[in-house]
C-alpha cells in the first residue's frame, strides 16, 4: 500500500473516532480528498457508531483499504483581481508612452 494510501485511511479512521461522524472529505497536506464508501461498508460503521461498539469498528477499520476511493480535488485558485488589473493598467500606460514617444518623433 502506497504511503498516501495508508495516511488518507489513517485520517479517516482519525475523523471517524473523534467526531463519529462518516466523513464524505478529507484535508491532508493543503489538499482535500473526496472520499466514496462501498454504501454497506458506510452503513455497518454508521451502525457500530451508534452502539458504540469499538471492536466492530476496529475490524471495519481494518477493512477500508478494500472498501475505500478517493479523489483528489482541485481547488480553482481565483485571481488576484486587483493585481491583474494593475498589471493591465500599467502595460496600458506603457504602450500610451511609447506611442506618444512614436508621434513626438
Amino acid at each position: 500500500m502506497a504511503r498516501l494510501d495508508s495516511t488518507i485511511l489513517h485520517e479517516i479512521a482519525h475523523v471517524i473516532q473523534t467526531r463519529a461522524k462518516v466523513p464524505e472529505r478529507v484535508r491532508l497536506q493543503k489538499r482535500e480528498y473526496r472520499i466514496t464508501y462501498l454504501d454497506d461498508h458506510r452503513q455497518r460503521i454508521e451502525e457500530a457508531l451508534r452502539r458504540h461498539d469499538p471492536d466492530r469498528l476496529n475490524m471495519l477499520f481494518g477493512q477500508l483499504a478494500s472498501k475505500v476511493k478517493y479523489q483528489l480535488l482541485r481547488r480553482i485558485v481565483a485571481r488576484d483581481s486587483a493585481r491583474g488589473q494593475a498589471q493591465t493598467a500599467t502595460r496600458r500606460a506603457a504602450r500610451t508612452a511609447r506611442a506618444k514617444r512614436a508621434q513626438s518623433r
